[in-house]
């Protein structure tokens, strides 16, 4: 029982071998500085999905993140609050 055991100890290692998908080895790789192709984006233009923002939308952003930032303060002040009255009556 103790050579099952000390078997069972040192665990197995399994080797993951990356899937190449019969793609070529420099696939991986990034491609050239001078590279023209390099910036092309796979993904089609999307400029005619874009519209002027309004002040109105600007407006309740800016809105929405002030009360963000008041919800995080209050989450920071309530945790040091916490951990101060923790140490002082421990």
């Amino acid at each position: 029982m103790s050579s099952a055991r000390a078997d069972n100890d040192h665990g197995r290692v399994i080797r993951f071998r990356p899937r190449m998908g019969g793609r070529p080895a420099s696939h991986w790789r990034s491609p050239p500085l001078d590279d023209p192709t390099r910036y092309d984006s796979p993904v089609p233009d999307l400029a005619k999905y874009e519209c002027p923002e309004s002040d109105d939308e600007y407006r309740h952003r800016m809105m929405l993140n002030a009360i963000a930032f008041v919800f995080t303060s209050l989450l920071v002040l309530a945790g040091v609050w916490i951990a101060t009255h923790m140490v002082v009556h421990a």
